[in-house]
């Protein structure tokens, strides 16, 4: 048997191909090797700043965030692929919450390590890194080292993207290994006992 080189290109998946009869075998692939980073920033330098993920991302991509670089690493890493097949066959977790949850209670210091906006969705609210670090951390736990936010998934500012995203919604909700459900929404944990809207 005589094999081709690996085709490495990102717009499609790498194959080996078997010359003699001309059949491609898809090689295990790391996820790094079928997704690209398209954000990458420590949480500190994230803390008490407006992200415009339109600078780094590409419209109409499936986007991830890395639970480990964000848990082990302090760092928020979005991957993104425009393979729809790629996407479906990771493992991940989503997100589901309120929009304009729950404020931030000051006297509690519920803003732990910080929380930061995203262009475009101001109104929605502050991201608090402290829910997102314990979100990760569930989703590891649970087997799913990725987590599918819309908040920092969907290009905002973007309209097409945005439409395009929310097109693909069921997709994305189906195709999930887990769903974390955030009553009081992404600014901060509720108690057991407190009311959500």
């Amino acid at each position: 048997m005589r094999w081709r080189e690996p085709v490495t290109a990102f717009s499609s998946p790498r194959y080996i191909y078997d010359l003699d009869t001309d059949n491609p075998t898809i090689l295990a692939m790391s996820v790094m090797d079928r997704f690209r980073v398209c954000f990458e920033e420590s949480i500190q330098k994230l803390s008490g700043c407006t992200l415009d993920l339109s600078r780094y991302a590409t419209e109409c991509r499936y986007r991830l965030i890395d639970c480990s670089q964000f848990v082990d690493h302090d760092t928020l890493r979005i991957l993104e692929t425009p393979h729809s097949a790629t996407f479906i066959h990771t493992d991940f977790s989503t997100i589901s919450y309120i929009w304009r949850g729950l404020p931030v209670r000051e006297e509690r210091n519920d803003a732990g390590v910080g929380v930061f906006l995203v262009k475009g969705a101001e109104n929605g609210g502050k991201v608090s890194i402290d829910v997102l670090q314990h979100a990760c951390k569930a989703s590891l736990l649970l087997g799913a080292p990725y987590i599918w936010l819309d908040r920092l998934c969907i290009i905002q500012t973007k309209r097409y993207d945005k439409s395009w995203q929310i097109s693909q919604m069921y997709h994305i909700y189906k195709a999930s290994k887990v769903s974390i459900i955030l009553p009081g929404g992404i600014q901060r944990l509720v108690d057991l006992d407190e009311e959500t809207k």
